[in-house]
């Protein structure tokens, strides 16, 4: 009986936890509902990119709810990550690491609101952006690493033309430490610069020049996005270099097709004068080797003679017979 009671109980605490489970009730993390359309956009995003030929390569494992209101998607080379104020936006490698070591979403940096993409700055550099409310923007380079920049020191950053300005790269993360934000950057000089803000004191910079040209900045919504800036001036540049590009290359081969043709007739005209001397010489072969005489002593001071076709030919060389076993077009 003993036994029996035992068995019973233990069927009960496993229906329980069954029950429990299905509820909500255990304690710790429960996942989120993905959002409506979350699948169908990632998987056209994924083929829009390229689809596996792609960085990203092959799909991992299935859709799941990320953060508190989008979804992700796994691939050997990074995530797709969406949200229905975002859309779909891929992550890799350095940036992606950070951005899930900083608490992604749940830790109010938003989602991703562009695709991981090179920045537009002297060296290699990338960065993503998210659609936190104060703004915020990781970049890496293979000299700093990877690096958040957000609050009011990524306005600053920005209003300074971000990497080619006067801070430089991020060299540490944006820290909130008593309402004063904080960073360092690798400044344009070699020597870092430190950063602060507060609401009492505004920004204060080391060297204190630079807080100068933040002098007034307005802080109180994000500014534009560094790397939106950035990427702009590089797709506007593409864009011109492609609109060139398509027109340059059929102008081109119009363009050595007739300065080839040119040259043919030319060179067929000057052949034809040439030929010419030569008919005369072989029926008037005492003067032409008179002339001959005269031409050889004229080289003394006309200079060298040169390949036929590469220059107008002077009244010597015209009145100078070709020679039996000279190379055709080319004086004896």
């Amino acid at each position: 009986m003993t036994q029996w009671k035992r068995s019973f109980s233990g069927m009960a605490a496993v229906a329980a936890l069954i029950v429990a489970s299905g509820t909500g009730l255990l304690l710790g993390p429960t996942a989120t509902a993905q959002p409506p359309g979350a699948a169908a956009a990632i998987d056209a995003h994924y083929q829009d990119k390229g689809g596996a030929s792609t960085p990203l390569g092959d799909k991992v494992g299935a859709l799941y709810a990320f953060g508190p209101d989008g979804a992700a998607q796994d691939y050997q080379g990074g995530k797709i990550i969406y949200s229905a104020d975002t859309g779909a936006k891929v992550m890799y490698g350095a940036i992606l690491d950070k951005y899930l070591a900083l608490g992604g979403p749940n830790a109010g940096l938003g989602y991703p609101t562009n695709d991981e993409s090179d920045a537009a700055v002297a060296g290699t550099a990338r960065f993503s952006e998210f659609s936190a409310a104060d703004g915020a923007t990781i970049q890496w380079s293979p000299q700093n690493g990877a690096w958040l920049v957000r609050g009011p020191i990524r306005t600053a950053w920005s209003h300074l033309h971000a990497t080619d300005g006067a801070l430089g790269a991020p060299m540490s993360d944006t820290t909130l430490d008593n309402g004063v934000y904080s960073q360092t950057f690798t400044g344009q000089s070699g020597e870092p610069v430190q950063i602060q803000w507060s609401q009492a004191g505004g920004f204060v910079t080391t060297p204190p020049d630079i807080a100068g040209q933040l002098s007034g900045l307005d802080v109180s919504a994000p500014g534009a996005p560094p790397g939106d800036s950035m990427a702009a001036g590089t797709a506007a540049a593409s864009s011109s270099s492609s609109n060139t590009k398509w027109w340059a290359l059929p102008i081109g081969l119009v363009i050595a097709a007739a300065a080839g043709g040119l040259a043919a007739l030319v060179t067929k005209g000057r052949r034809h004068q040439h030929n010419s001397a030569t008919t005369t010489g072989a029926v008037n072969q005492p003067a032409a080797r008179s002339g001959m005489g005269t031409a050889r002593s004229g080289m003394g001071t006309a200079g060298p003679m040169h390949t036929a076709g590469a220059h107008l030919a002077s009244l010597s060389e015209r009145a100078r017979p070709f020679t039996v076993g000279t190379t055709p077009g080319r004086h004896a």
